[in-house]
């Protein structure tokens, strides 16, 4: 039965639309006429249909007062639709919404039936003179420096990423909305018409940029108009140490990590600065590279750090004590002898390089015991509800959520494919990587998707059940064992992640640390069906690749990755020949150097050779 609002609630819409009108004629806030018309979505969703038509019709009564003003108000056609659409909701509910007319509907309605058009483009507002100075002002401190609410917008490029400017349409788009609506700025703080109108005219013309889109906002701001873009600082290729020189492993990535890791740690750092990895820190920020390797003094990471006279902004870390003398002058140095990183590569994370200095320095036995803690910690990230089951075993720590006395034998199936594991690496004498690996065994695929999501932060690739890396101080295997509890099976997985695990330990390319572990997996469990399935489909997966270069740089599929790395290296691997790999890479020598000296070939030659014969099997 349709329920309608009675003569009496509709005498009453009428006599609040009057009442109201009164009220607001002095001076209409659009804050407040929104939360009136806001207010119908709650009341129609209670069941208060009379209350929601009274709220609207309070709505209305300042729309009628925006329209009346000398001025026309620019929120007036924000408001007239979000009116609109509530009254249609009340309508549907079941109400009479016949007295509740929104004024000049048909006028804020869209010209034509093919969408809204596009405001006409009104030139000469300035993003770096006019628009990004207003901002600074008034959203600066928690959206600029900021990211309050998860919204930063350190850089017109951040700024349009984030969807609060719709380009074309001012009055549409959400950062006029919540600045018209008086949400925005907080504690009252008031925007006057003349910035709005501003503000609405630069997104009308087009919202373009006139400078570096990636510029420092507050940068542009201060100086009055976009600074040119600045020169890029070369990335300065890995070196080993020289006798007294400054560890970046080990001296520089845990100071940066602890200092700044806060601020400059992901994606929407302080300032565009980013300091996850070498190279987005030589790369720098709104106000250019951080660094100047061979000129410690004149760096601006370094004058930040010492506060400087003259420099641009605070002393940093921004509300921390200042830095010891001695840990900025270790910090000078190393950028003085060049900025160079001696472990891993440019690109590899602070994170993971700093847990590489620390696995050089610490003994076996204090790395195992630090290696043990974090896997447990970052099992708590994936599955906080439920404590894993752990078995101890010389090289690798087994943690699962499988029965107790399913992981006791699994740990028993770990311990002798380790040492199978240990003579392909070569490393018979001694551990398959110093401190260790963790192995995570799974009972359900969905808690490996778990791992994936969390440690990834990416969905699981369909047709695989393990893979290995790196995080932090944790160099890991994960896999979901066989239902069927198949032993050959079982040995063939555990092969691939203990291997993989290992050499995803040393620091070496992901390609080749998944292939490397399909490969000896294969030479490990050989009869399981599922090596044979491996071998069999190599070569077809070749197609699914894309291209080498997608292959080497990590961009292909995993699975097909997978298969084509297994088919790829099992063909190099001769006797002896990835243990030859391994002890050169353990000397010293980098990827490339011992890739050449063991398979007496530089990678992409290789694959190529391969795929050319194999692809399509």
């Amino acid at each position: 039965m349709r329920r309608t609002a009675t003569l009496g609630s509709l005498a009453l819409v009428s006599w609040v639309i009057a009442l109201a009108a009164v009220a607001v004629a002095a001076e209409p806030s659009p804050r407040e006429i929104r939360q009136q018309i806001d207010a119908v979505d709650k009341l129609v969703a209670t069941g208060k249909l009379d209350d929601a038509a009274a709220s609207l019709g309070k709505g209305i009564a300042g729309l009628e007062a925006l329209l009346a003003l000398p001025t026309p108000s620019p929120a007036f056609k924000l408001l007239a639709d979000r009116a609109s659409k509530a009254r249609t909701k009340l309508e549907k509910a079941g109400a009479d919404v016949s007295g509740l007319v929104i004024p000049a509907a048909a006028a804020a309605a869209p010209a034509a039936a093919g969408g809204a058009r596009r405001p006409p483009a009104v030139a000469g507002v300035s993003f770096s003179k006019q628009v990004a100075p207003f901002l600074i002002a008034t959203c600066g401190r928690c959206h600029v420096t900021g990211k309050k609410g998860d919204f930063q917008m350190a850089s017109y490029t951040q700024l349009m990423n984030s969807a609060k400017v719709s380009p074309g349409m001012g009055n549409m788009s959400e950062i006029v909305e919540v600045i018209l609506s008086g949400d925005m700025p907080p504690g009252g703080g008031r925007v006057s018409p003349d910035d709005v109108g501003m503000l609405v005219r630069w997104i009308d013309s087009g919202a373009a940029c006139d400078g570096d889109p990636n510029a420092d906002l507050a940068t542009i701001a201060r100086a009055g108009a976009a600074p040119a873009p600045v020169a890029e600082v070369a990335i300065p290729a890995a070196a080993p140490l020289k006798p007294g020189d400054v560890s970046f492993a080990s001296d520089v990535a845990p100071i940066l990590l602890e200092q700044c890791g806060n601020c400059h740690g992901g994606q929407d750092a302080e300032a565009n600065l980013r300091m996850t990895s070498l190279e987005t820190l030589i790369k720098g920020g709104g106000s250019g590279p951080a660094l100047v390797p061979g000129k410690g003094a004149d760096s601006l990471l370094v004058k930040k750090l010492r506060g400087a006279a003259g420099i641009d902004g605070q002393r940093m870390p921004l509300g921390k004590p200042p830095l010891p003398d001695a840990q900025i002058a270790t910090i000078a140095k190393w950028i003085d002898q060049g900025a160079r990183i001696d472990l891993l590569s440019p690109k590899a994370s602070l994170e993971t390089v700093a847990s590489a200095g620390r696995s050089k320095r610490l003994s076996d036995a204090e790395l195992t015991k630090l290696r043990i803690n974090a896997g447990q910690t970052l099992w708590r990230r994936f599955i906080p509800d439920e404590a894993p089951v752990m078995e101890l075993r010389p090289g690798f720590a087994l943690m699962g959520n499988l029965p107790a006395a399913r992981m006791e034998t699994l740990a028993t199936q770990a311990e002798d494919v380790a040492a199978r594991v240990r003579t392909e690496l070569g490393t018979d004498a001694g551990p398959m990587l110093k401190g260790g690996v963790v192995l995570y065994a799974f009972r359900k695929a969905y808690d490996y998707s778990e791992l994936w999501q969390v440690i990834l932060e990416a969905e699981r690739p369909k047709g695989l059940t393990g893979h290995a890396g790196v995080v932090g101080d944790v160099a890991y295997g994960a896999l979901v064992l066989p239902a069927d509890e198949d032993a050959e099976a079982t040995q063939l997985l555990l092969a691939e992640q203990l291997t993989a695990a290992s050499l995803a330990g040393r620091g070496l390319p992901e390609w080749f640390c998944r292939g490397a572990g399909r490969a000896v997996a294969a030479r490990v469990a050989p009869k399981a069906l599922l090596a044979q399935a491996w071998k069999k489909d190599a070569g077809a997966a070749v197609k699914e690749l894309g291209s080498a270069t997608d292959y080497f740089s990590g961009r292909a599929d995993p699975a097909a990755a997978a298969l084509v790395g297994g088919g790829f290296l099992g063909s190099l691997m001769g006797s002896g020949k990835l243990a030859q790999f391994v002890a050169a890479v353990d000397g010293g020598a980098s990827f490339d150097e011992a890739f050449q000296k063991a398979f007496r070939s530089a990678p992409q030659q290789a694959f190529m050779t391969w795929a050319s014969r194999n692809a399509g099997r």
